[in-house]
């Protein structure tokens, strides 16, 4: 009898060993793979957030252009706009995307007022020859693009930096002679 029992407690160890090791292994493995879905999420929404500034940023410069068209009205705006051809096309792709894969509602909102603030950029546009928009309009789509790299950085986790956007050289690196201007 004490040797069965011996026998019983022998395989009975083996046993709830070997289980207590698949549940370990199960857990760690689990944890793995939660960690590459969660940096892999990461890469992936930075790589669109990205991309979406350098659309807003290049829908900016084409309606900024000498040569862009100005429309009188389109599925853009009923207003008449600065045409900002595909730029604008991959601005909107960008923004409906950013509406997916976006965890916080701070990073649909800011997206959304980037898109908004070159839209109104396009539309002053229409009313001024090039070179001569007011600043404030220009302005407006640097502060947006600020606050969504601001949402965006928080959202995926990065350190608070300055984003400001310098707007001339630092007095360092001026060429000598020049005079700063504020």
């Amino acid at each position: 009898m004490t040797q069965v029992l011996l026998a019983f407690l022998s395989v009975a160890g083996a046993l709830v060993g070997v289980m207590l090791g698949s549940l370990l292994n199960a857990r760690v493995q689990r944890a793995s793979w939660q960690h590459q879905e969660r940096t892999m999420s990461i890469r992936d929404r930075r790589a669109t957030y990205a991309a979406f500034v350098a659309a807003c940023r290049e829908w900016r410069a084409t309606v900024l252009g000498p040569d862009v068209r100005i429309l009188r009205g389109s599925s853009v705006s009923r207003e008449p706009h600065a045409d900002g051809g595909q730029a604008r096309t991959q601005v909107v792709r960008y923004r409906a995307e950013i509406g997916l894969i976006a965890h916080t509602t701070a990073t649909v909102q800011a997206a959304a007022a980037l898109m908004l603030a070159v839209g109104r950029l396009s539309e002053a546009r229409a009313d001024h020859e090039a070179g001569q928009v007011p600043e404030p309009f220009i302005q407006a789509c640097r502060d947006a693009e600020r606050e969504f790299n601001w949402a965006a950085r928080a959202e995926l986790g990065s350190p608070e930096i300055n984003l400001e956007t310098p707007t001339g050289l630092p007095p360092a690196t001026a060429p000598e002679g020049a005079q700063e201007v504020r």
